[in-house]
Protein backbone atom coordinates (compact mmCIF):
# COMPACT_ATOMS: atom_id res chain seq x y z
CA UNK A 1 0.00 0.00 0.00
CA UNK A 2 1.23 3.31 -0.61
CA UNK A 3 0.77 7.02 0.24
CA UNK A 4 -2.95 7.61 1.46
CA UNK A 5 -3.90 4.09 1.06
CA UNK A 6 -5.85 3.83 3.98
CA UNK A 7 -7.98 6.79 2.77
CA UNK A 8 -10.31 5.06 1.26
CA UNK A 9 -11.04 2.59 3.60
CA UNK A 10 -11.77 4.94 5.84
CA UNK A 11 -14.39 7.13 3.62
CA UNK A 12 -16.00 3.37 3.23
CA UNK A 13 -16.23 2.41 7.02
CA UNK A 14 -17.23 6.20 7.39
CA UNK A 15 -20.22 5.57 4.87
CA UNK A 16 -21.04 1.85 6.38
CA UNK A 17 -21.63 3.35 9.95
CA UNK A 18 -23.46 6.54 8.48
CA UNK A 19 -26.02 3.99 7.14
CA UNK A 20 -26.22 1.71 10.02
CA UNK A 21 -26.81 4.49 12.22
CA UNK A 22 -29.90 5.59 9.85
CA UNK A 23 -30.96 2.09 9.76
CA UNK A 24 -31.13 1.79 13.33
CA UNK A 25 -33.31 5.01 13.92
CA UNK A 26 -35.95 3.47 11.19
CA UNK A 27 -38.92 2.33 13.11
CA UNK A 28 -41.55 2.46 10.61
CA UNK A 29 -39.95 0.64 7.44
CA UNK A 30 -37.29 -1.92 7.76
CA UNK A 31 -34.60 -1.95 5.24
CA UNK A 32 -32.32 -4.59 4.99
CA UNK A 33 -29.09 -3.82 5.46
CA UNK A 34 -27.76 -5.65 2.22
CA UNK A 35 -29.90 -3.60 0.41
CA UNK A 36 -28.50 -0.11 2.40
CA UNK A 37 -24.83 -0.94 1.38
CA UNK A 38 -25.76 -2.12 -2.21
CA UNK A 39 -26.96 1.36 -2.72
CA UNK A 40 -24.01 2.77 -0.99
CA UNK A 41 -21.76 1.45 -3.36
CA UNK A 42 -24.22 2.30 -6.13
CA UNK A 43 -23.97 6.04 -4.80
CA UNK A 44 -20.18 5.81 -4.12
CA UNK A 45 -19.52 4.62 -7.83
CA UNK A 46 -21.04 8.05 -9.21
CA UNK A 47 -19.99 10.63 -7.02
CA UNK A 48 -17.29 9.34 -5.07
CA UNK A 49 -14.78 7.06 -7.68
CA UNK A 50 -12.70 9.52 -7.50
CA UNK A 51 -11.79 8.35 -3.93
CA UNK A 52 -10.37 5.12 -5.58
CA UNK A 53 -7.52 4.77 -7.74
CA UNK A 54 -6.50 1.65 -9.60
CA UNK A 55 -3.96 0.12 -6.82
CA UNK A 56 -6.37 0.81 -4.20
CA UNK A 57 -9.03 -1.17 -6.14
CA UNK A 58 -7.10 -3.91 -6.40
CA UNK A 59 -6.91 -4.92 -2.48
CA UNK A 60 -10.42 -3.35 -2.03
CA UNK A 61 -11.99 -6.15 -4.48
CA UNK A 62 -9.40 -8.81 -2.43
CA UNK A 63 -11.08 -7.27 0.90
CA UNK A 64 -14.24 -7.96 -0.31
CA UNK A 65 -13.67 -10.87 -2.14
CA UNK A 66 -12.61 -12.48 1.36
CA UNK A 67 -16.00 -10.85 2.79
CA UNK A 68 -17.96 -13.11 0.11
CA UNK A 69 -16.08 -16.44 1.68
CA UNK A 70 -16.66 -15.41 5.55
CA UNK A 71 -20.39 -15.06 4.08
CA UNK A 72 -20.29 -17.76 2.83
CA UNK A 73 -18.84 -19.82 6.04
CA UNK A 74 -21.16 -17.91 8.19
CA UNK A 75 -24.68 -19.19 6.31
CA UNK A 76 -23.02 -22.78 6.92
CA UNK A 77 -22.51 -22.10 10.24
CA UNK A 78 -26.37 -21.12 10.39
CA UNK A 79 -27.87 -24.14 10.03
CA UNK A 80 -29.41 -25.56 12.65
CA UNK A 81 -29.05 -29.60 12.71
CA UNK A 82 -32.40 -30.33 15.20
CA UNK A 83 -34.66 -29.07 12.00
CA UNK A 84 -32.92 -30.97 8.92
CA UNK A 85 -32.84 -34.32 11.07
CA UNK A 86 -35.42 -36.78 10.50
CA UNK A 87 -37.66 -38.32 13.58
CA UNK A 88 -39.45 -40.78 13.63
CA UNK A 89 -43.26 -40.34 13.66
CA UNK A 90 -42.77 -36.65 13.36
CA UNK A 91 -44.67 -35.13 10.33
CA UNK A 92 -42.92 -35.28 7.25
CA UNK A 93 -44.67 -31.44 5.97
CA UNK A 94 -42.65 -29.45 8.86
CA UNK A 95 -39.16 -31.27 7.58
CA UNK A 96 -37.60 -28.08 5.89
CA UNK A 97 -35.05 -30.29 4.01
CA UNK A 98 -37.66 -32.46 2.49
CA UNK A 99 -40.10 -29.18 1.79
CA UNK A 100 -36.76 -27.72 0.50
CA UNK A 101 -35.69 -30.69 -1.63
CA UNK A 102 -39.72 -30.24 -2.87
CA UNK A 103 -39.09 -26.70 -3.60
CA UNK A 104 -35.79 -27.05 -6.03
CA UNK A 105 -37.12 -29.79 -8.00
CA UNK A 106 -40.34 -27.38 -8.72
CA UNK A 107 -38.09 -24.51 -9.49
CA UNK A 108 -35.73 -26.89 -11.21
CA UNK A 109 -38.62 -27.66 -13.44
CA UNK A 110 -39.80 -24.21 -14.43
CA UNK A 111 -36.27 -23.36 -15.03
CA UNK A 112 -35.90 -25.75 -17.77
CA UNK A 113 -39.04 -25.15 -19.16
CA UNK A 114 -38.10 -21.24 -19.25
CA UNK A 115 -34.70 -22.27 -20.38
CA UNK A 116 -36.27 -24.22 -23.48
CA UNK A 117 -38.43 -21.40 -24.13
CA UNK A 118 -35.55 -19.07 -24.22
CA UNK A 119 -33.37 -20.83 -26.09
CA UNK A 120 -35.88 -21.06 -29.14
CA UNK A 121 -36.09 -17.44 -29.09
CA UNK A 122 -32.47 -16.92 -29.21
CA UNK A 123 -30.75 -20.48 -30.50
CA UNK A 124 -27.39 -19.62 -29.64
CA UNK A 125 -28.40 -19.46 -25.27
CA UNK A 126 -27.95 -23.17 -24.45
CA UNK A 127 -31.50 -23.97 -22.19
CA UNK A 128 -29.46 -25.59 -19.51
CA UNK A 129 -27.17 -22.60 -18.43
CA UNK A 130 -30.01 -20.27 -18.32
CA UNK A 131 -31.46 -23.00 -16.39
CA UNK A 132 -28.43 -22.75 -14.18
CA UNK A 133 -28.75 -19.34 -13.82
CA UNK A 134 -31.94 -19.05 -13.24
CA UNK A 135 -31.90 -22.06 -10.11
CA UNK A 136 -29.67 -19.20 -8.29
CA UNK A 137 -30.69 -18.28 -5.21
CA UNK A 138 -28.49 -15.23 -3.28
CA UNK A 139 -27.93 -17.49 0.20
CA UNK A 140 -25.51 -13.99 1.14
CA UNK A 141 -28.49 -11.91 0.50
CA UNK A 142 -31.24 -14.51 2.15
CA UNK A 143 -29.41 -15.17 5.35
CA UNK A 144 -28.51 -12.12 6.47
CA UNK A 145 -32.22 -11.01 6.11
CA UNK A 146 -33.48 -13.63 8.16
CA UNK A 147 -31.11 -12.91 10.69
CA UNK A 148 -32.32 -9.59 10.78
CA UNK A 149 -35.68 -10.03 10.81
CA UNK A 150 -35.02 -12.67 13.30
CA UNK A 151 -36.81 -15.45 11.45
CA UNK A 152 -33.78 -17.63 11.12
CA UNK A 153 -34.11 -19.87 14.16
CA UNK A 154 -37.67 -20.59 13.20
CA UNK A 155 -38.91 -23.49 11.25
CA UNK A 156 -39.93 -21.29 8.34
CA UNK A 157 -36.16 -19.64 8.56
CA UNK A 158 -34.84 -22.64 8.41
CA UNK A 159 -37.28 -23.81 5.73
CA UNK A 160 -36.16 -20.76 3.44
CA UNK A 161 -32.86 -20.97 4.29
CA UNK A 162 -32.76 -25.12 3.42
CA UNK A 163 -33.84 -23.79 0.22
CA UNK A 164 -31.29 -21.48 -0.33
CA UNK A 165 -29.02 -23.48 0.24
CA UNK A 166 -29.76 -26.54 -1.52
CA UNK A 167 -30.56 -23.81 -4.39
CA UNK A 168 -26.68 -22.72 -4.17
CA UNK A 169 -25.14 -25.97 -3.58
CA UNK A 170 -26.06 -28.18 -6.23
CA UNK A 171 -25.49 -24.97 -8.72
CA UNK A 172 -22.10 -24.49 -7.35
CA UNK A 173 -21.27 -28.26 -7.73
CA UNK A 174 -22.66 -28.53 -10.99
CA UNK A 175 -21.03 -25.34 -12.39
CA UNK A 176 -18.08 -25.99 -10.81
CA UNK A 177 -17.88 -29.61 -13.16
CA UNK A 178 -19.21 -28.05 -15.93
CA UNK A 179 -16.96 -25.21 -16.40
CA UNK A 180 -13.85 -27.15 -16.33
CA UNK A 181 -14.87 -30.37 -18.24
CA UNK A 182 -17.51 -27.86 -21.12
CA UNK A 183 -14.24 -28.50 -23.29
CA UNK A 184 -11.65 -30.55 -22.68
CA UNK A 185 -13.78 -33.31 -21.66
CA UNK A 186 -14.58 -34.99 -18.32
CA UNK A 187 -11.37 -35.49 -15.93
CA UNK A 188 -10.35 -36.96 -12.59
CA UNK A 189 -10.29 -33.75 -11.24
CA UNK A 190 -13.80 -32.67 -12.31
CA UNK A 191 -14.65 -36.00 -10.62
CA UNK A 192 -13.40 -34.94 -7.46
CA UNK A 193 -15.64 -32.04 -6.44
CA UNK A 194 -17.80 -35.39 -5.26
CA UNK A 195 -14.78 -35.58 -2.67
CA UNK A 196 -15.81 -33.01 -1.03
CA UNK A 197 -18.76 -34.34 1.41
CA UNK A 198 -16.70 -36.90 1.80
CA UNK A 199 -13.87 -35.21 3.35
CA UNK A 200 -16.11 -33.21 5.00
CA UNK A 201 -17.46 -36.04 7.20
CA UNK A 202 -13.68 -37.48 7.79
CA UNK A 203 -12.66 -33.88 8.51
CA UNK A 204 -15.77 -33.65 11.26
CA UNK A 205 -15.10 -37.02 13.08
CA UNK A 206 -11.20 -36.45 13.23
CA UNK A 207 -12.36 -33.21 15.27
CA UNK A 208 -15.25 -34.70 16.97
CA UNK A 209 -12.52 -37.40 18.26
CA UNK A 210 -10.18 -34.65 19.27
CA UNK A 211 -12.51 -32.91 21.18
CA UNK A 212 -12.62 -35.73 23.70
CA UNK A 213 -8.70 -35.23 24.30
CA UNK A 214 -7.45 -33.57 27.07
CA UNK A 215 -5.11 -32.08 24.57
CA UNK A 216 -8.46 -30.22 23.13
CA UNK A 217 -9.76 -28.81 26.71
CA UNK A 218 -6.13 -27.52 27.52
CA UNK A 219 -5.42 -25.98 24.29
CA UNK A 220 -8.59 -25.63 22.67
CA UNK A 221 -11.45 -24.95 25.32
CA UNK A 222 -10.07 -22.37 27.28
CA UNK A 223 -8.04 -20.15 24.71
CA UNK A 224 -10.09 -18.15 22.17
CA UNK A 225 -7.29 -17.20 20.16
CA UNK A 226 -5.85 -21.09 19.26
CA UNK A 227 -9.48 -21.45 18.42
CA UNK A 228 -9.95 -18.96 16.33
CA UNK A 229 -6.04 -19.93 14.55
CA UNK A 230 -7.63 -23.45 14.29
CA UNK A 231 -10.49 -22.37 12.77
CA UNK A 232 -8.50 -20.52 10.31
CA UNK A 233 -6.50 -23.46 9.42
CA UNK A 234 -9.34 -25.35 8.52
CA UNK A 235 -10.56 -22.53 6.12
CA UNK A 236 -7.44 -22.80 4.61
CA UNK A 237 -7.62 -26.61 4.17
CA UNK A 238 -10.74 -26.14 2.52
CA UNK A 239 -9.55 -23.42 0.05
CA UNK A 240 -6.85 -26.28 -0.91
CA UNK A 241 -9.09 -28.56 -1.41
CA UNK A 242 -11.31 -26.85 -3.65
CA UNK A 243 -8.39 -25.05 -5.21
CA UNK A 244 -7.39 -28.75 -6.21
CA UNK A 245 -10.92 -30.14 -7.06
CA UNK A 246 -11.13 -26.83 -9.21
CA UNK A 247 -14.61 -25.93 -7.50
CA UNK A 248 -16.08 -22.69 -6.43
CA UNK A 249 -13.94 -21.59 -3.62
CA UNK A 250 -17.42 -20.29 -2.25
CA UNK A 251 -18.14 -23.91 -1.76
CA UNK A 252 -15.31 -24.92 0.40
CA UNK A 253 -16.37 -22.06 2.82
CA UNK A 254 -19.92 -22.57 2.99
CA UNK A 255 -18.93 -26.39 3.82
CA UNK A 256 -16.75 -25.17 6.59
CA UNK A 257 -19.05 -23.23 7.91
CA UNK A 258 -21.51 -26.35 7.55
CA UNK A 259 -18.63 -28.43 9.69
CA UNK A 260 -18.63 -25.80 12.48
CA UNK A 261 -22.04 -25.39 13.18
CA UNK A 262 -22.45 -29.53 13.47
CA UNK A 263 -21.16 -28.78 16.77
CA UNK A 264 -24.04 -26.75 17.72
CA UNK A 265 -22.48 -23.34 19.49
CA UNK A 266 -25.40 -21.33 20.65
CA UNK A 267 -26.54 -17.84 19.46
CA UNK A 268 -24.89 -16.46 22.49
CA UNK A 269 -21.73 -18.35 22.55
CA UNK A 270 -18.74 -16.34 23.19
CA UNK A 271 -16.39 -17.54 19.73
CA UNK A 272 -19.48 -17.43 17.75
CA UNK A 273 -20.26 -13.83 18.56
CA UNK A 274 -16.56 -13.01 17.81
CA UNK A 275 -16.88 -14.50 14.51
CA UNK A 276 -20.17 -12.69 13.49
CA UNK A 277 -18.77 -9.52 14.66
CA UNK A 278 -15.90 -9.98 12.90
CA UNK A 279 -17.76 -10.93 10.06
CA UNK A 280 -20.82 -8.58 9.97
CA UNK A 281 -19.20 -5.25 11.50
CA UNK A 282 -15.96 -5.25 9.25
CA UNK A 283 -15.43 -7.52 6.50
CA UNK A 284 -19.10 -8.16 4.86
CA UNK A 285 -20.57 -4.98 4.67
CA UNK A 286 -17.43 -4.09 1.94
CA UNK A 287 -18.62 -6.95 0.02
CA UNK A 288 -21.52 -5.22 -0.51
CA UNK A 289 -20.91 -1.47 -1.24
CA UNK A 290 -18.23 -2.94 -3.95
CA UNK A 291 -20.52 -5.35 -5.76
CA UNK A 292 -22.93 -1.92 -5.65
CA UNK A 293 -19.76 -0.05 -6.53
CA UNK A 294 -18.66 -2.14 -9.99
CA UNK A 295 -21.80 -1.67 -11.44
CA UNK A 296 -22.13 0.81 -14.17
CA UNK A 297 -25.64 1.80 -15.31
CA UNK A 298 -24.23 4.09 -18.00
CA UNK A 299 -23.35 1.28 -19.98
CA UNK A 300 -25.59 -0.90 -19.94
CA UNK A 301 -28.28 1.66 -20.48
CA UNK A 302 -26.45 2.21 -23.85
CA UNK A 303 -27.29 -1.61 -25.20
CA UNK A 304 -30.52 -2.48 -26.39
CA UNK A 305 -30.22 -5.94 -26.69
CA UNK A 306 -29.08 -5.62 -23.35
CA UNK A 307 -32.37 -3.92 -21.96
CA UNK A 308 -34.71 -6.00 -23.66
CA UNK A 309 -33.45 -8.98 -21.85
CA UNK A 310 -34.08 -7.69 -18.50
CA UNK A 311 -38.02 -7.96 -18.47
CA UNK A 312 -38.03 -11.39 -19.75
CA UNK A 313 -34.90 -12.40 -17.73
CA UNK A 314 -36.81 -10.49 -14.78
CA UNK A 315 -40.23 -12.14 -15.17
CA UNK A 316 -38.76 -15.58 -14.76
CA UNK A 317 -36.38 -15.60 -12.15
CA UNK A 318 -39.70 -14.69 -9.56
CA UNK A 319 -41.65 -17.10 -11.33
CA UNK A 320 -39.17 -20.04 -10.69
CA UNK A 321 -39.16 -19.51 -7.11
CA UNK A 322 -42.81 -17.78 -6.29
CA UNK A 323 -44.96 -20.72 -7.69
CA UNK A 324 -43.22 -23.41 -6.03
CA UNK A 325 -43.79 -21.53 -2.83
CA UNK A 326 -47.04 -20.36 -3.54
CA UNK A 327 -47.85 -24.26 -3.54
CA UNK A 328 -46.81 -24.40 0.18
CA UNK A 329 -49.64 -21.65 1.09
CA UNK A 330 -51.33 -24.25 3.34
CA UNK A 331 -48.87 -25.06 5.19
CA UNK A 332 -47.30 -21.82 6.11
CA UNK A 333 -50.17 -19.38 4.92
CA UNK A 334 -50.24 -17.75 1.35
CA UNK A 335 -48.46 -14.57 2.69
CA UNK A 336 -45.52 -15.94 4.28
CA UNK A 337 -45.39 -18.13 1.84
CA UNK A 338 -45.34 -15.67 -0.85
CA UNK A 339 -42.84 -13.52 1.34
CA UNK A 340 -39.96 -16.32 1.16
CA UNK A 341 -40.90 -16.81 -2.55
CA UNK A 342 -40.23 -13.28 -3.05
CA UNK A 343 -36.42 -13.33 -0.95
CA UNK A 344 -35.50 -17.05 -2.44
CA UNK A 345 -35.29 -14.82 -5.77
CA UNK A 346 -33.01 -12.79 -4.21
CA UNK A 347 -30.09 -13.29 -6.94
CA UNK A 348 -26.20 -11.79 -6.76
CA UNK A 349 -22.91 -13.35 -6.42
CA UNK A 350 -23.78 -16.91 -7.92
CA UNK A 351 -25.73 -15.49 -10.91
CA UNK A 352 -22.98 -12.93 -11.72
CA UNK A 353 -20.68 -16.44 -11.78
CA UNK A 354 -22.66 -18.69 -13.48
CA UNK A 355 -23.30 -15.94 -15.99
CA UNK A 356 -19.64 -15.29 -16.78
CA UNK A 357 -18.70 -19.29 -16.82
CA UNK A 358 -21.75 -19.00 -19.36
CA UNK A 359 -19.53 -16.13 -21.53
CA UNK A 360 -16.41 -18.05 -21.40
CA UNK A 361 -17.97 -21.30 -22.16
CA UNK A 362 -19.90 -19.38 -25.14
CA UNK A 363 -23.49 -20.42 -24.36
CA UNK A 364 -24.68 -16.92 -23.27
CA UNK A 365 -23.99 -13.74 -25.39
CA UNK A 366 -22.34 -10.78 -23.83
CA UNK A 367 -26.10 -8.90 -23.89
CA UNK A 368 -27.18 -11.73 -21.78
CA UNK A 369 -24.50 -11.76 -19.21
CA UNK A 370 -24.96 -7.57 -18.92
CA UNK A 371 -28.96 -8.17 -18.62
CA UNK A 372 -28.07 -11.22 -15.71
CA UNK A 373 -26.33 -8.66 -13.54
CA UNK A 374 -28.95 -6.20 -14.15
CA UNK A 375 -31.29 -8.69 -13.26
CA UNK A 376 -29.22 -9.76 -9.76
CA UNK A 377 -29.05 -5.82 -8.84
CA UNK A 378 -32.99 -5.29 -8.92
CA UNK A 379 -34.09 -8.92 -7.23
CA UNK A 380 -31.04 -7.69 -4.88
CA UNK A 381 -32.65 -4.75 -4.15
CA UNK A 382 -36.55 -5.45 -4.46
CA UNK A 383 -36.74 -9.12 -3.05
CA UNK A 384 -35.47 -8.06 0.57
CA UNK A 385 -37.76 -5.14 1.23
CA UNK A 386 -40.70 -7.22 0.07
CA UNK A 387 -39.55 -9.69 2.07
CA UNK A 388 -39.45 -7.95 5.31
CA UNK A 389 -42.20 -5.67 4.85
CA UNK A 390 -44.51 -8.78 4.41
CA UNK A 391 -42.63 -10.12 7.74
CA UNK A 392 -44.17 -8.02 10.34
CA UNK A 393 -43.33 -9.65 13.35
CA UNK A 394 -40.65 -12.71 14.25
CA UNK A 395 -41.45 -16.10 14.76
Amino acid sequence: MGHGALIPLFWLYLSIFVVQMLLSRMKVIRIPSVLAYLILGILLSYYGRGLFHQEQMKWLDGLSEFGLYYLMFLSGMEIDFKFLRYQKGANVRQNPLIIGLLVFVGSALLAFLLGTRIHQIEPSIKSWMIMLILLTTSLGIVMPVLKETRVIKSQYGQLLLTSAILADLITMIILSIIGGSYHIGFTWRQASVGLLLPLSVIIYQAIFRLRKTSFWHKEFHKNSVVRLQGLLAVLGLYGIITDMTGSEAILGSFLAGFLLASFHLHDHHPFKEQLEGIGYGLIIPIFFVMVGFRFNISEFVRSPEALGWVPLLLSTAYIVKVLPMMCLGPILGMRRALAGGFLLSSRMTLIVVAASIGMRLGVINKEIQDAVIVVAIITSLLSPMIFSMSITEPS
